[in-house]
C-alpha cells in the first residue's frame, strides 16, 4: 500500500505540474556555455495519474473538500460567475476540484446579496466542448467566466468564440493564442516565476549568475524564462550548466563556479535535484530558486541540504497561520502544489467580480499581489523568501 501511494503521489504531481505550470515544452539546453534559448514549442499536456477513485485510498495527496454549511444563500442579483474546468476529467480532477475549492471558499467567505453567484459547469478535455457550453453561458445570464484550464481550449475558444463577458482562462498564452479583448491569462506560470527572480537578482547588483538546469522539461522552461528576462535586463545570456549526476558533477561544478567568476547561481530545478547539488555549490554567493523546490513536507534532511536558498512563493504558502485566512475554512492537503490550485482559484473569484464590474485588478492575493499586465496577462507578483531548515514545511522567513 505505501509503494501504491508514493506512485499515485508522483503521478499526481506530474500531472498537477502539466496544469499548474503550464504545457509548453522547450528543447534542452545543455552545457554550461552561453547558448541560444529556444523559443518554446505548444504542446498539449500530458496526464498519467490514476483515477480518482483510487486517489482516495491510496494517496498521501488528496484534496479535502470544505465544511459544508447549513445557512441559507441570500438571494442574489441577476448574472452568475461560470466556473468552466474539465471536471469531467479523470486525469484533470485533482486539479479541477483544489481550483473548484478555492473558487468556493472565495464565494462563501467575501460572497454577498450585491456579488453574482458561482455556477460549476463540468466538461470533457475537448475544445469544440468547451466552445459550446461557453456560447451557453452568456445566454443563460454569466457575467464572468473562469476557466477553461488546457491550453488547447483556450486557444479553440480565442480562435472561434465571442467574448461579450470577461473570460478568466487559467493557463498561460503562447504563440499561437489570438489575443482578444475580454481574454485574461490567469496561471501559475513557471516562467513567469524564473523572469521575477531574474529581475530581482539584477536588482540586487548580480551580474554573472550560473543558471543549474535540471534534467525536465518543466527546468528547461524556468532556463527559458529565466534567460529572456536576463538577456532583456543585462543584454547578455547567462551561463548554463546541465545537472546530471551530482557526485559525478561535483568538482566540475565547483570548477565552472570558480573559473566563470560566477557572483550567483539559480537553480532551474526541482526539489531532489537542487538538494543534491546544493552542497556542492557552497556558501560564497547567494543561491536562488524557483517554488519548485518546496514542495511540502521535506524531511529535515532535505531542508538542512537546502538552507539558505532564496526563492519565491505564494502568500497562502508561506503564511499558513494567517488570520485573514481563517475565513476560508480550508483543511490544507500534503502537497503545495495542490494548496497554490486552491490559491489561485480563491483569487480568480476575486478577479472574476472584479472584472464583471470593470473595477481595478490591483490586489494582495493568495497565490501572489495580482496586477493587470499588457496583453491579457494577469501578473503575480510571488514574495521572496529564504529556505530555513529549522521550519517543517513552508518557512516564514523573509528575505533581506
Amino acid at each position: 500500500m505505501h509503494a501504491k501511494a508514493l506512485l499515485f503521489a508522483s503521478e499526481l504531481r506530474s500531472a498537477l505540474g502539466s496544469v499548474l505550470y503550464g504545457a509548453v515544452l522547450l528543447t534542452a539546453i545543455a552545457g554550461c556555455a552561453a547558448a541560444p534559448v529556444i523559443p518554446p514549442v505548444a504542446a498539449k499536456p500530458t496526464f498519467t495519474i490514476a483515477a480518482q477513485a483510487n486517489a482516495a485510498e491510496a494517496s498521501a495527496v488528496h484534496v479535502l473538500p470544505l465544511v459544508p454549511t447549513t445557512d441559507p444563500k441570500p438571494v442574489r442579483r441577476d448574472g452568475f460567475i461560470a466556473v468552466l474546468l474539465p471536471g469531467k476529467s479523470k486525469a484533470m480532477r485533482p486539479a479541477v476540484d483544489a481550483i473548484k475549492a478555492g473558487v468556493l471558499a472565495a464565494e462563501k467567505s467575501n460572497g454577498n446579496a450585491e456579488l453574482p453567484v458561482v455556477k460549476i459547469f463540468d466538461t470533457d478535455d475537448l475544445p469544440e466542448e468547451v466552445l459550446e457550453q461557453f456560447k451557453q453561458l452568456s445566454q443563460q445570464g454569466a457575467v464572468a467566466v473562469i476557466g477553461p484550464l488546457t491550453k488547447p481550449s483556450i486557444n479553440y475558444l480565442a480562435d472561434t468564440g465571442e467574448f461579450d463577458i470577461p473570460v478568466i482562462a487559467l493557463n498561460s498564452f503562447d504563440e499561437k493564442t489570438l489575443r482578444r479583448a475580454q481574454l485574461y491569462s490567469f496561471s501559475l506560470s513557471i516562467e513567469q516565476e524564473a523572469q521575477q527572480m531574474a529581475k530581482h537578482m539584477f536588482d540586487e547588483g548580480l551580474r554573472m549568475p550560473l543558471v543549474l538546469q535540471g534534467d525536465s522539461p518543466l527546468s528547461a522552461r524556468m532556463v527559458q524564462g529565466f534567460a529572456d528576462a536576463w538577456q532583456e535586463a543585462n543584454g547578455s545570456l547567462p551561463k548554463i550548466f546541465t545537472l546530471k549526476d551530482a557526485r559525478s558533477q561535483a568538482q566540475l561544478l565547483r570548477d565552472q563556479l570558480k573559473e566563470g567568476e560566477h557572483d550567483s547561481v539559480f537553480f532551474a530545478a526541482n526539489s531532489r535535484q537542487t538538494r543534491l547539488s546544493r552542497p556542492f555549490v557552497g556558501n560564497e554567493r547567494p543561491v536562488y530558486a524557483t517554488s519548485q523546490i518546496n514542495p511540502g513536507h521535506l524531511s529535515r534532511t532535505a531542508r538542512v541540504d537546502m538552507n539558505g536558498i532564496r526563492y519565491l512563493e505564494a502568500p497562502w504558502i508561506l503564511n499558513p497561520f494567517n488570520s485573514d485566512y481563517t475565513l476560508l475554512n480550508r483543511i490544507r492537503s500534503k502537497s503545495n502544489d495542490v494548496e497554490r490550485l486552491f490559491a489561485l482559484g480563491v483569487d480568480a473569484w476575486k478577479l472574476a467580480t472584479l472584472l464583471s464590474k470593470k473595477e481595478e485588478i490591483n490586489f494582495d492575493g493568495l497565490s501572489g499581489g495580482i496586477s493587470l499586465g499588457s496583453g491579457g496577462l494577469i501578473v503575480r507578483e510571488l514574495t521572496l523568501n529564504t529556505f530555513s531548515s529549522a521550519e517543517e514545511s513552508a518557512p516564514v522567513i523573509p528575505a533581506p
